[in-house]
């Protein structure tokens, strides 16, 4: 009871914001209007229509009735046509975008019980042939949320816009705040349960926010801050995203082939970039969730040259807890575990062309104490901190940016006082875990178009340094070795790369990349690592319907082998035991091919891609089945294959907005055994061959949204091992119950039960004409109540009476035993922000 009382008061951090409110006052005309296309005159229906009011104008809000707001929307239908009714005189501004077309903007002047008709004609956008500066709009905070309608013109379809003319690949994504709040993220947004609904992208269950990326494990997907890798950036022993939603200005995922400046990440990048602040003034925020608080603030000057972003959040379990033992009279109510994250960001302007970026990352979780049947008394923390500057000045007509940055993941735990010969609840031993990275690089392209230009070119140097002293890896859940394992290891690298886009024809756009690297030493890697990548792009017509193809290499150098310790409730754990390539342990070599349709229907996008992929050098627990002791390789180089077809389908804008996407995939490994000498192929244990995942967002009032967002996944590989005597079998009366004896059978011989949640979210708020905004929200998790019993955490022999779902028979008298996850749990939060 304390450990699922536990759990779910951990599991219950994160808020969600709300939407922006509106305000009142009478109506009296119209707009209404056609959208063509400038060049053939045709209609283009599907066109997204926002009717903005500038100054103290004000618009009704047809659902609310007498509900007034800041902005309308409407579709355009089959012949193009558009209406905003009852619309108060005043001045307004009528955006109008369309995928595939150059946005427009107009000036409108209505006046009283006036009927304003205006036409707007639309130009093909060329694809690649511009950029285009996202700087003022996908650059948003994560944690603010802004109008239905707002979001959709400058966030989401921009992301998608910026996408297509950066030639970003056919299954790469921009995520936008709305995407994120859509995803209904366990409270608060939060990137990486929110990159958990995209296709190709799964997880183990309720109680991580990691990431299974097409059948490949958590740590062979690389989370970047401004260029800084960070290892396994979560909290609260992995169910939450470790970066704050405030610090977030820009978030993109790249799943199959990325660019040559990206270097590691076999199975994907998430590439996550600072926050700038906005425009010259004071703006914040301060959020209260169930379990956590945090806040933000940035400001810039009236010039604009210099600005600054900090934000802040910290989780309150421990003082919560502390409170109730207060109160109660039990001390072993106590939690003493609390996670923190800070970030911040300085911008200056040091003259027309030149500037300098600064930007920090600081992100922890701290243990000291003890808590009940989960843990004894350890003192520890863990986590990462990452911290860049950047310096960007012309040379010529072209512009150079020099960056130097640091990341270090450090993991210190020790136990508090002698610990006891036998005890049922688990013991962490004194842990040593470092990883350093030091990274120095310049990136030079054209001035004109220095975001994503038609051309670039750089370096990098590259220095890491990783440490390790404590227990053995602990390859299977309660399984953990005495004995003590050391690494020492450092490796340098020097990178060159360059990247070209040029057009073949008009609707052929073709982007070649190479990117080299000089390894100091590393098994499964050559002295000169080349990583190639060719990206095709065809539009046919210039039309809505896209074909693209690419493929690519990457390495990686470091990968986590398996977590370090016990584990503390349902397979959570502190930290994970590190490998840096050397000439022993080798690195990860990834070829990835993926051929993607898309189609682009106003305001929908449609999306089908297949993908295929091909690892080496992969870390993996020993396969042979036998018994697990010292004698034991520590690990086994695996090959890794892969393959999967993912569909997907999104509404960009509108009244609602949502996605659905299905996904069949197969991950397998072939390992090589040290102990047999056999080969062994089964599958990956990120392996889920069939996913769904839905969600949906819609705008009830001005100032209130409901959202759902639904998974469902068939089951995942384990790799059964034997606990031990759960009782007496039933032939043999008399029995006791044996000792633990720990024996491995056939690697991903079973699969775990399927998964499925319905997640449920409210929102509400209400802006006053000072600017303060007041919001709350409600988010039930798991509605259905769904058991989800998908941890698998050992097999018991003897027994006779399976209870479902936490004891599955798997064979007479033998029950595979799982943890349940996350019940109907009831969120809550509320904020203020100006």
């Amino acid at each position: 009871m304390m450990r699922r009382w536990v759990v779910t008061a951990l599991a219950a951090a994160l808020a969600a914001a709300p939407a922006w409110a509106q305000g009142s006052g009478p109506a009296a005309g119209s707009v209404s209007g056609t959208v063509l296309a400038a060049e053939t005159g045709q209609p283009l229906p599907g066109a997204l229509v926002v009717l903005e009011a500038a100054g103290d104008a004000v618009l009704v809000t047809p659902a609310a009735g007498s509900f007034y707001g800041r902005s309308l929307t409407a579709t355009t239908d089959g012949a193009g046509a558009y209406r905003f009714r009852n619309v108060t005189p005043g001045s307004y501004r009528l955006h109008v975008r369309h995928l595939g077309f150059k946005p427009a903007r107009l000036e409108v002047q209505l006046g009283r019980a006036e009927s304003f008709r205006v036409s707007v004609g639309l130009v093909v956008r060329p694809i690649l042939l511009e950029t285009i500066d996202v700087g003022s709009t996908a650059l948003e905070a994560y944690g603010r949320l802004r109008p239905a309608a707002e979001d959709a013109v400058v966030t989401r379809l921009d992301a998608e816009r910026f996408r297509r003319d950066a030639g970003l690949e056919g299954d790469a994504r921009v995520l936008t705040h709305g995407e994120v709040v859509e995803a209904v993220t366990l409270g608060e947004p939060d990137l990486l349960r929110a990159l958990q609904r995209l296709p190709g992208v799964a997880t183990r269950d309720d109680f991580t926010a990691s990431l299974w990326v097409r059948g490949a494990p958590w740590s062979l997907t690389r989370v970047t801050f401004d260029g800084l890798p960070l290892f396994n950036p979560v909290h609260a022993l992995g169910l939450l995203g470790g970066i704050g939603p405030d610090a977030v200005g820009l978030a993109s995922f790249h799943p199959g082939v990325r660019p040559a400046a990206m270097g590691e990440g076999a199975a994907g990048v998430l590439n996550v970039e600072s926050r700038p602040a906005g425009p010259p003034g004071w703006r914040g925020l301060a959020e209260l969730s169930v379990a956590s608080a945090r806040a933000a603030v940035d400001a810039r000057t009236r010039d604009g040259r210099a600005g600054v972003m900090l934000s802040a959040r910290r989780s309150h379990v421990d003082l919560v807890s502390r409170l109730i033992a207060t109160l109660n009279g039990d001390s072993t109510a106590y939690v003493p575990y609390a996670f923190y994250d800070v970030a911040g960001r300085f911008d200056l302007a040091l003259g027309t062309l030149t500037s300098l970026e600064v930007s920090g990352l600081w992100e922890q979780d701290q243990l000291r104490g003890q808590v009940r049947d989960l843990i004894r008394e350890t003192r520890g923390a863990w986590g990462n901190v990452a911290g860049r500057a950047t310096l960007s000045h012309p040379l010529g007509r072209l512009q150079a940016r020099h960056s130097v940055g640091v990341s270090r993941f450090s993991g210190d735990v020790a136990p508090m006082g002698e610990l006891p010969s036998a005890s049922d609840v688990p013991s962490h031993a004194a842990l040593d875990n470092r990883v350093t990275v030091l990274e120095l690089g310049t990136e030079i392209a054209p001035r004109s178009a220095m975001l994503r230009p038609r051309w670039a070119l750089g370096w990098q140097a590259m220095r890491q340094l990783q440490r390790y002293q404590g227990q053995f890896p602990r390859e299977y859940p309660v399984a953990v070795l005495p004995q003590e394992l050391t690494l020492d290891e450092a490796l340098s690298a020097l990178a060159v790369w360059g990247e070209r886009r040029f057009s073949l024809a008009t609707s052929l756009a073709v982007t070649t990349g190479l990117r080299l690297e000089l390894p100091s030493r590393a098994r499964n890697v050559p002295p000169l690592a080349a990583a190639p990548r060719l990206h095709l792009r065809w539009t046919p017509g210039g039309g809505a319907l896209a074909f693209s193809a690419g493929a690519g290499r990457s390495w990686q150098y470091t990968q986590a082998l398996a977590p370090a310790g016990p584990s503390v409730g349902p397979d959570l754990y502190l930290t994970d035991v590190w490998l840096l390539a050397n000439d022993t342990i080798p690195a990860v070599r990834a070829d990835v091919a993926t051929a993607s349709v898309e189609l682009a229907l106003g305001s929908w996008v449609a999306v089908a891609t297949l993908w295929g992929r091909r690892m080496t050098g992969v870390a993996v627990p020993e396969p042979a089945p036998g018994q697990l002791n010292a004698q034991r390789p520590i690990f086994a180089s695996a090959e890794g294959r892969a393959r999967g077809l993912e569909l997907s389908a999104r509404r960009l804008a509108g009244r609602w907005t949502g996605s659905v996407a299905y996904t069949w995939s197969r991950s397998d490994l072939v390992t090589p055994s040290t102990i047999t000498g056999a080969r062994y192929r089964y599958p990956s244990a990120a392996d889920r061959r069939h996913v769904v995942d839905a969600t949906v967002l819609a705008r009830v009032t001005g100032g209130l949204r409901a959202g759902a967002a639904f998974t469902a996944a068939s089951g995942a590989p384990f790799s059964r091992f034997i606990l031990g005597l759960a009782g007496c079998d039933p032939t043999q009366p008399g029995c006791t119950p044996d000792t633990i004896a720990l024996r491995i059978e056939q690697p991903g011989g079973a699969r775990t039960a399927p998964y499925a949640a319905l997640d449920l979210l409210l929102e509400w708020s209400r802006a006053s004409r000072r600017g303060v905004t007041l919001g709350a929200w409600l988010q039930l998790r798991n509605a259905l109540g769904a058991d989800n019993a998908v941890t698998y955490t050992g097999t018991l022999e003897g027994c006779a009476d399976p209870r479902p779902p936490t004891l599955i028979g798997a064979r007479p008298y033998v029950c595979d035993r799982f943890d349940r996850g996350i019940g109907l749990l009831p969120l809550a939060g509320v904020r203020v922000s100006f």
